[in-house]
């Protein structure tokens, strides 16, 4: 896409709202650049450049203006292939062109073609682009080592970080540290983008209702403890008013596992879906157009980890949330690992400046293969059913890496003894994020779904009736369960 100079300059001129984020100014003699609205005085016209993207400008070796913030301009609106491609980078930085075109399932030539048309930048440019941008920052505002910094930024090794950095800044990373007058933090801080309307008191309100004491702290941010492969340590996310974006404050003793816990909280807190589209098809049923125009940016909440979440779970069949939520701490209590622990299983643990509110990791599955759950407050029945399932999710880790139809996934679930449909589909649903999962023996769903409500000629509709009426929420009936769940506190 080919920018006319003379239509940017009367853009920019005008400062029009709605050209915000379609193109960036850059100026020349001060090396700045700029959204088209940027209250600053406008430059002389010779000394402006035009860009097609925030990257496209720094490619270039403008930096950003400090008082319109280009690089938090809103989006462009981008074709649905490259704005996948640009998610995957997000938490993937070591894609090569090659790797990422193969993800995308298009040719490396239809990869090259969408960059250059609609960011400016051919696909290598822009990773290489986007790592330097990022190493930069890393260096400038935290104190991780350079090692960290260059796996984080996606770096293939030292050598090619130190190499890259050089040419693109004139200096060494290690100067570029040394440059910086900000006190630094050991810890790192992510902005994770959104479209659309995010209700986060009501995602903030679901998930503390719910959450493990001492492995989750819930404010008006939401905290837990981390226990990846061999990475440890913990995260705060938070919202900042009025912005379209996460705060992701994480602390780690290996950043080697960042892109995973960055897909990990994207899903959780629902990140990637397109709103507009859910609601819209849902809102053709009365009942759940009444919720929607209340509960703006309601979305799905889903899990930090599916072994944590299905043994919560499965303590919550039948019994309220509150009670579930104590069971699962006993099980925390008992079986996880203590952060201040003095032995091996807590590796590098107290370098980790934690929360005092957050002092255990949630048992792993190896951890509860041999537990008895005895103690804990729950029948015989339930304690097998435990023992049960820790041992079949043992034995099918890749079911739940590659789960994709809910209905299969009930149907596999429901033959193991003491699991049935409710626990099944609220597993596919909160647990994996499958849009079209509906727990329909949910007692909440009938409730919410009840005629004559509060009066001694209530109607509750049968499980087929609700199913039946279901069909018209396809593929979205995870989100309709949502929304009928909040209805009933409305």
């Amino acid at each position: 896409m080919q920018l006319d100079p003379k239509v940017c300059n009367l853009a920019r001129l005008s400062r029009d709202q709605r050209f915000d984020g379609q193109f960036y100014t850059a100026v020349i003699t001060t090396g700045i650049y700029c959204r088209p609205t940027c209250p600053a005085g406008p430059a002389k016209e010779e000394n402006v450049r035009y860009y097609q993207s925030a990257s496209h400008a720094e490619f270039n070796g403008f930096q950003p203006c400090k008082r319109c913030k280009p690089e938090l301009a809103p989006g462009q609106k981008l074709p649905s292939i490259l704005d996948r491609a640009l998610d995957q980078l997000s938490y993937q930085p070591q894609l090569s062109v090659l790797q990422l075109a193969q993800q995308l399932d298009i040719s490396e030539r239809q990869l090259q073609r969408l960059f250059l048309d609609k960011i400016g930048l051919s696909p290598k440019q822009f990773i290489n682009q986007k790592r330097q941008i990022n190493a930069r920052h890393l260096l400038l505002t935290t104190s991780l080592q350079l090692s960290d910094i260059a796996t984080i930024s996606g770096f293939g090794s030292i050598r090619s970080f130190n190499e890259q950095i050089k040419a693109q800044y004139g200096i060494t990373p290690l100067a570029i540290r040394k440059s910086s007058k900000r006190p630094l933090t050991d810890s790192l801080t992510i902005r994770l983008n959104y479209q659309g309307e995010l209700n986060w008191p009501l995602m903030l309100e679901f998930l503390g209702n719910r959450k493990i004491p001492n492995i989750e702290f819930i404010d008006n941010c939401y905290q837990r403890t981390i226990n990846i492969d061999n990475t440890t340590g913990w995260l705060d996310v938070s919202k900042p008013n009025e912005e379209n974006y996460l705060l992701l404050k994480v602390t780690l003793n290996d950043y080697s596992s960042l892109p995973k816990i960055i897909f990990r909280i994207r899903k959780m807190f629902d990140l990637d879906c397109d709103l507009n589209a859910i609601q819209t098809q849902l809102s053709q049923d009365a009942d759940l157009a009444k919720v929607i125009g209340k509960v703006n940016g309601l979305r799905l909440p889903g899990c930090w980890d599916i072994f944590e979440f299905s043994i919560r779970a499965i303590l919550g069949q039948q019994i309220s949330v509150k009670a579930a939520t104590t069971l699962a701490g006993r099980i925390a209590e008992k079986y996880g690992t203590a952060i201040q622990a003095s032995d091996n299983t807590a590796p590098a643990c107290n370098n980790h400046n934690y929360p005092e509110q957050l002092s255990l990791f949630f048992p792993t599955y190896q951890q509860l293969l041999s537990a008895s759950f005895s103690d804990i407050g729950i029948t015989n029945t339930r304690q097998q059913t435990l023992k049960t399932w820790v041992t079949f999710y043992s034995e099918n880790l890749e079911l739940f890496k590659d789960a994709k139809d809910s209905e299969a996934f009930e149907k596999t679930l429901c033959q193991v003894k003491g699991i049935g449909p409710w626990t099944a589909n609220y597993l596919a649903m909160r647990g994996l994020g499958l849009p079209d999962a509906f727990p329909a023996a949910d007692l909440g769903i009938i409730k919410a779904l009840a005629t004559n409500k509060n009066t001694d000629h209530e109607q509750r509709p049968t499980i087929k009736e609700i199913l039946v009426r279901a069909e018209n929420w396809r593929p979205w009936r995870a989100y309709a369960a949502i929304y009928l769940w909040h209805s009933l506190s409305l």
